[in-house]
C-alpha cells in the first residue's frame, strides 16, 4: 500500500489564508448593512418618517421657540409634532381671556417688540382680570391722547380714601371698599400710598415718574464712569420708546435704573405708557407690610402681580386658588407673595 500523503492532495496554504479573509469581509458587510438598518429606524423615532433633522447630529432632540412663549423637544418616546407646540401657560390663557373680548393677542401687544413682550410679560396680569373689568388694548400707550380715551371709555369712579381721592374702574373699586370693610372689623385700615397716584395716572404722570429714576440714575452711572457724557447727553435726547429700550440693554451691562440702582428700572416704576395705574386697576396700599391686608386683599380680589413692586396691588376679581389656571405662578420675595405670568412652557408628563 502507498503511504497516505501520496494519496490525499494537500490544499495550498495561500488558498486557506484567502477563503479566511473573505469570510471575514462578509461577516463584517453583513453586521455594517444591519447596523445601518437600526440607525434609520431610529432616526425615524427621533425625528418622524421620512424627516431629518438639519443643522443637528443625529438623533438630537428637535428645539421650536417663538415670541409667544412655546417650546417643544423632539424624544424617542415623543416624536416632534409642530402643529401641537407646548405653550407657555400665560399665554395660552392670555389667548382665551382675549379672545372671550374679541380680541387678538397681535393687535394688543407686538411680541416681536423685545420691549414690548418685557412689558406684557412683567405687567401682563391684569389682561386675564374679571370680565367686570376691562383691560387696555394695548399693552403700550403712545400718548396722553390715547390715555384718555381708553379711560373714558372703561369709565371710573372716584373716593376719598385716608386723605386722598383715588380713581378706579367701577368694580375694582368696589372691591377695594368692601377690602376696607373686612379690614375695618380687624381693626386695620387699608389707605394708598403716594396720595392721588396710587391709584388712577396719566401718560404725563408715568413719563414724571420714569424720569424720577432715570434722570438720577443716568447722573450716578456718569460719574462712575459707566457712562459718558456724550453717551448721557444722546440718551436724554431720545424719544422714549428708543429710551426704554436702551436703558434695557444697558441693564443687561449692569448699568441699573432702579431707584435703589441694583435691578431693572421696571421692577422699580413702569416705562411710559405700560403703568397698570392706566388701567385704573392698580393700587399702591400703604399697609402692604402687614399680611392681614394682603390676605384681605387677596378675598377680594387684589394681588400682588409686579415682582419687587411691593406697595403695588392689582385687582384681578378672581380667586386665588384659581389664579395657575389662570396662566399666573406664585413668587415670593421678601416674604410677599407676587402672582406673576408664567412663562414657562408646560412640559408634557
Amino acid at each position: 500500500m502507498a503511504p497516505k500523503s501520496k494519496l490525499t492532495r494537500r490544499i495550498p496554504t495561500s488558498l486557506m489564508l484567502k477563503s479566511a479573509i473573505l469570510l471575514v469581509l462578509g461577516v463584517t458587510v453583513t453586521l455594517s448593512a444591519a447596523l445601518a438598518m437600526w440607525q434609520q429606524k431610529r432616526e425615524r423615532q427621533v425625528n418622524g418618517p421620512g424627516k431629518i433633522t438639519q443643522g443637528q447630529p443625529q438623533g438630537t432632540p428637535a428645539r421650536n421657540d417663538n415670541a409667544r412663549g412655546t417650546d417643544q423637544t423632539a424624544s424617542p418616546e415623543t416624536p416632534l409634532d409642530k402643529n401641537a407646540p407646548l405653550r407657555a401657560p400665560f399665554y395660552a390663557a392670555l389667548d382665551t381671556a382675549l379672545e372671550k373680548r374679541g380680541w387678538k393677542l397681535e393687535k394688543v401687544c407686538a411680541l416681536e417688540d423685545p420691549v414690548a413682550k418685557r412689558v406684557m410679560e412683567d405687567y401682563g396680569a391684569m389682561f386675564l382680570a374679571k370680565e367686570t373689568v376691562k383691560p387696555p388694548p394695548v399693552c403700550v400707550f403712545r400718548d396722553e391722547g390715547e390715555v384718555i380715551k381708553f379711560q373714558n371709555e372703561a369709565k371710573f369712579t372716584g373716593a376719598n380714601i385716608g386723605g386722598a381721592t383715588i380713581d378706579l374702574q367701577p368694580a375694582a373699586m368696589n372691591a377695594l371698599l368692601d377690602a376696607r370693610e373686612s379690614a375695618r372689623k380687624e381693626r386695620l385700615d387699608i389707605t394708598p400710598r403716594g396720595g392721588r397716584e396710587a391709584a388712577r395716572r396719566s401718560y404725563q404722570d408715568t413719563l414724571r415718574l420714569w424720569n424720577t429714576r432715570f434722570l438720577p440714575a443716568l447722573t450716578y452711572w456718569t460719574q462712575r464712569g459707566r457712562l459718558s457724557q456724550k453717551e448721557a447727553a444722546r440718551l436724554r435726547g431720545l424719544p422714549v420708546p428708543d429710551q426704554v429700550r436702551e436703558v434695557l440693554e444697558l441693564e443687561k451691562r449692569g448699568i441699573f435704573f432702579s431707584q435703589d440702582l441694583s435691578k431693572s428700572i421696571l421692577y422699580s416704576i413702569a416705562a411710559p405708557g405700560t403703568s397698570q395705574h392706566m388701567a385704573m386697576l392698580a393700587l399702591d396700599v400703604a399697609q402692604f407690610g402687614d399680611p392681614r391686608v394682603r390676605r384681605i386683599l387677596a378675598a377680594h380680589g387684589w394681588f400682588q402681580t409686579v415682582k419687587s413692586d411691593l406697595p403695588h396691588f392689582t385687582y384681578l376679581g378672581l380667586a386665588e386658588k384659581d389664579l395657575p389656571a389662570a396662566g399666573l405662578t406664585s413668587v415670593t420675595v421678601n416674604s410677599q407673595v407676587f402672582w406673576i405670568p408664567n412663562v414657562k412652557p408646560d412640559l408634557p408628563r
